[in-house]
């Protein structure tokens, strides 16, 4: 693989072209990480607004009618609903593991089976999250990818 970088301040934004033979599961992940580069939503905390970028996000959960995104040592409400955050994340690396949380693939160091079908998946800030049974192969799909 051979990287060009063409720096210039011309440029107004940044613009990247991937050229390639076939497509692997290894570049269909780097793609997935480029496109939550340019992902970003407001989140809210303490009566202020903050700007998140989707690529610092470990997990959003839907509480009681509330979405709160998780980061490594953060909390933040958000405005979106649960769905309307997993179409917009649809091509990257985050895949809903229950009825009520989204993960970032990319946040996770280990996973391990429990009982009933279940996992459970720990995160780089040490943080553990239960993949449902029924999430459990779209899971994999995107983890092992």
């Amino acid at each position: 693989m051979r990287l060009i970088i063409d720096q210039s301040l011309e440029y107004k934004e940044v613009e990247i072209t991937i050229k390639c033979g076939l497509m692997d599961a290894h570049l269909e992940n780097l793609i997935a990480q480029i496109r939550l580069y340019s992902f970003s939503i407001t989140g809210k905390k303490e009566g202020r607004s903050y700007i998140i970028r989707f690529e610092d996000v470990f997990y959003i959960e839907s509480i009681d009618d509330k979405t709160f995104v998780y980061c490594e040592k953060e909390i933040f409400e958000c405005e979106l609903k649960l769905y309307e955050l997993e179409h917009q994340l649809l091509a990257t690396s985050f895949v809903r593991i229950s009825k009520s949380c989204i993960i970032n693939t990319t946040k996770v160091s280990n996973v391990r089976a429990l009982l009933n079908g279940k996992f459970e998946a720990e995160l780089t800030n040490k943080e553990k999250v239960i993949i449902n049974r029924h999430y459990v192969q779209s899971f994999k799909q995107k983890f092992n990818t």
